[in-house]
């Protein structure tokens, strides 16, 4: 009786009991673990990877084969008919068509608003310039880029890397412009996808060229002209070139840009902000008082330049895709939520079901023109007016992008507009028999017509290249 006692009683004996209970647990536990993990590896996949390369089950009827069909139409019309080898371009490097219509012989080109071909003009004029925008030129190296990374055996289009990247090069070497988003959207992807740090030297040039022209005190960038003494500035040009310096410094190691960014951004939100709608109009006047002083009330500007008026108080689908985006680059960059949260604010007046805009086409699909504010400033801004005639085919395609993106940070939430958004590109926005996007088009997606009456079909080199950046996005 004493021994068992003693037995029972003894600190030693009682605390190999515990630990030998304790270990027996663990074992059990983490048999219990394996089986679960082995038995719903989908589980964990889930939560890591919600939408698996290829997947097409979140949009119906639409093939990850039907992407690559459209993505490989648009790419071989660019590089079938979309070279211009004029040798005034680029000193005799050339580059590509403003625009075309498809499958005429000889190839028309070059259309201007009234629907005359401008090539036909400089044939008859020595003395004129050929129409160019390298900034397609850009695009289109930039989504060659893309279906290489996404396709890396196919060579197809291997002969036009090699081409445009001598053009872009000599267009964009020791750059300083002020189009922001070719900072994230552009020059710092191409860097991570061809590793040539060309592309990431250009990326430091706009930002070095952002901080020089930030005005110390009022904390942007903004212009001067005889007619606007006090200031004026883009919307979406100033806050994204904050939001560049901001994903910048973090990435460089540079504090001082990061501050900067940071008080464009805040600058940007407390004067050009609607609050009423969640969202912003395109340009904003008066940035100084008469005394040279911040303006706590800045106007919306509205002004004429050359022969069409600058309606500062409206917002185009382009402009507020590129800040959404820039936006979610910068909460990538940063993991500041509070990045995540501005670009949900701006998303959701353009979200179903909200579509407080009014901007979303709920019988035909797609976004309108734009959205115009009546009133006079952010504080006042009047009603709205949407301008339901028209839309901008492939402007308003960077929202799939934009869309895309946010679902990777917040669980699949707008995965219906994703869904809605792809099937406007691939159905809507697209011309399967022109192979490419016009520019505008009316609200039931048929071409808009020239003045003298005939279709304005012609393919454009800005609107396939947005297009196909977006479709890229997806890594179908």
């Amino acid at each position: 009786m004493i021994n068992d006692n003693n037995r029972s009683t003894n600190p030693f004996l009682k605390s190999r009991k515990i630990i030998f209970s304790g270990l027996l647990v663990a074992l059990i536990m983490i048999v219990l673990i394996v089986l679960i993990v082995r038995s719903v590896p989908s589980l964990l996949q889930s939560s890591t990877n919600s939408r698996p390369e290829g997947s097409t089950n979140s949009t119906p009827g639409i093939s990850a084969a039907s992407v690559k069909d459209v993505e490989t139409s648009i790419l071989d019309n660019f590089q079938q008919d979309g070279f211009d080898s004029n040798p005034i371009i680029n000193k005799g490097l050339g580059g590509l068509w403003i625009n075309w219509r498809y499958g005429t012989q000889p190839l028309q080109v070059n259309f201007n608003g009234a629907g005359s071909s401008v090539e036909a003009n400089i044939a008859a004029n020595s003395q004129t310039r050929p129409s160019h925008d390298p900034f397609t030129d850009l695009r289109y190296l930039h989504n060659l880029w893309l279906y290489k990374s996404q396709n890396p055996s196919d060579t197809r289009y291997d002969s036009d890397i090699t081409k445009f990247t001598s053009i872009v090069k000599l267009e964009f070497a020791n750059t300083h412009d002020i189009r922001a988003w070719l900072y994230d959207e552009e020059f710092m992807d191409l860097y991570h996808l061809s590793q040539d740090n060309f592309y990431k030297a250009q990326a430091l040039n706009l930002v070095t060229s952002y901080s020089k022209a930030i005005d110390p005190k009022v904390g942007i960038m903004y212009e001067k002209n005889t007619a606007h003494p006090q200031g004026f500035y883009r919307v979406d040009l100033v806050l994204e070139s904050g939001l560049d310096l901001i994903q910048a410094g973090t990435q460089f190691a540079n504090q001082t840009w990061v501050q900067q960014g940071k008080r464009i951004v805040d600058f940007v939100f407390t004067h050009a902000y609607i609050p009423q709608y969640h969202t912003f109009a395109s340009v904003m006047d008066q940035v100084l008082l008469s005394d040279g002083s911040i303006n706590p009330s800045e106007l919306f500007y509205i002004d004429r330049f050359r022969n069409y008026i600058i309606q500062g108080n409206s917002m185009k689908m382009d402009s507020i895709s590129q800040i959404i985006i820039s936006l979610l680059h910068t909460y990538q960059v940063t993991h500041i939520q509070d990045f995540l949260y501005k670009a949900e604010d701006l998303l959701n007046p353009y979200s179903l079901p909200e579509n407080s805009l009014g901007m979303w086409d709920t019988t035909q699909l797609g976004y309108f023109a734009s959205v115009n504010f009546r009133g006079t400033s952010p504080l006042q801004p009047g009603s709205k007016k949407v301008a339901t005639g028209k839309k901008e085919a492939g402007r308003q395609i960077g929202m799939l992008w934009a869309f895309h993106l946010v679902d990777q940070f917040t669980n699949n939430k707008y995965q219906n507009m994703e869904s809605l958004m792809l099937t406007v590109a691939l159905t809507k926005a697209y011309c399967a028999s022109c192979h490419g996007l016009f520019y505008e088009v009316y609200a039931n997606w048929t071409p808009l017509n020239f003045p003298d009456g005939s279709q304005a079909d012609v393919v454009t080199t800005e609107a396939m290249g947005i297009e196909l950046e977006s479709l890229f996005s997806l890594k179908y």
